[in-house]
């Protein structure tokens, strides 16, 4: 089971993705229903299953998105997972795909070591997004 700062940063990404014109169409976590419709598991890419899959329709382009709690960045899984992510991306075509990652704020700098070190760092079609402190420390029983 997901932690809550997963989700809420899985909430997050689903809403930047809406905000950027994607409707999503697969999300891990708990039961989510956009426009009336129950939205299904992610499919594995590669060796790993993303958080969220949106869809532009107009365009055609997928978002994939994945949330990384700061204790996840160090991982060799999340090294795989954005490795698997860039990979699709960099075999198709750059304007077919994107990657968004959600991170809390303390994690920001380990964030851009690790897109660094991965070949990521300003790809255009690679972006990440950052939970405020404010909710990270507000990540209690009571608050939500």
């Amino acid at each position: 089971m997901p932690s809550k700062m997963h989700q809420m940063l899985v909430d997050l990404i689903g809403r930047k993705m809406y905000e950027k014109g994607y409707i999503p169409v697969a999300f891990d976590g708990r039961n989510y229903v956009v426009h009336g419709e129950q939205v299904h598991i992610p499919p594995r890419i590669n060796r790993h299953r993303p958080d969220v899959i949106g869809i532009n329709i107009e365009t055609k382009v997928l978002c994939i998105g994945e949330a990384k709690t700061a204790s996840d960045l160090s991982s060799e899984r999340t090294r795989e997972q954005l490795s698997d992510y860039a990979n699709i991306i960099g075999f198709t075509s750059r304007q077919r795909f994107e990657l968004i990652i959600g991170i809390p704020k303390n994690a920001e700098n380990v964030l851009l070591r690790l897109m660094s070190n991965l070949a990521l760092k300003g790809l255009p079609n690679v972006s990440y997004i950052v939970l405020p402190e404010e909710l990270v420390e507000s990540d209690r029983e009571d608050f939500i």
